[in-house]
């Protein structure tokens, strides 16, 4: 695995694997509550066939809720860049094998100014605002109503 690297970002130390010159390209941010309808999951799928195809593209997310990390599934066999941002600390990271070829292709970075071994609401509410903060366009596909994520968007505008 590539070596974990340091960056200052928004007045903060983060931790990096991958290319990191990713952040100069126009992102577009990926939040999507757990709990998704099927209309929007259908929905959701063809605009991530359509990002996966594209090598311009590049999408910032967690890829934590299952409709996330199946965008990640599409992005990792398709040409799109993608940015990682775990609610957790990536110095330990275990990195999947069928990441690699993404990496290694310099179309994916891992991103994170968490020290924490484990995520918890919190934390996951600070990687959603680095998201939030990174992404210059926001695509969600579903948030709960009266829910974080709901709540969250709305304070961005």
């Amino acid at each position: 695995m590539e070596s974990t690297r340091h960056i200052q970002l928004f007045d903060q130390k983060v931790a990096y694997v991958g290319n990191a010159d990713l952040l100069e390209n126009k992102k577009t941010g990926l939040l999507c509550s757990r709990k998704c309808p099927a209309d929007k999951i259908l929905e959701a799928y063809d605009q991530f066939k359509e990002w996966a195809a594209n090598p311009e593209t590049t999408v910032i997310s967690s890829f934590h809720s299952p409709v996330e990390k199946e965008c990640l599934r599409l992005l990792l066999k398709g040409k799109a860049n993608i940015i990682l941002c775990p609610a957790r600390e990536i110095e330990h990271l275990q990195i999947p094998k069928d990441w690699n070829p993404a990496i290694e292709s310099n179309r994916m970075l891992i991103l994170s100014p968490f020290i924490e071994k484990r995520a918890d609401r919190h934390i996951a509410q600070e990687r959603n605002k680095l998201v939030l903060q990174l992404a210059d366009i926001l695509y969600v596909p579903f948030s709960t109503p009266g829910g974080a994520l709901e709540e969250l968007v709305g304070e961005a505008g």
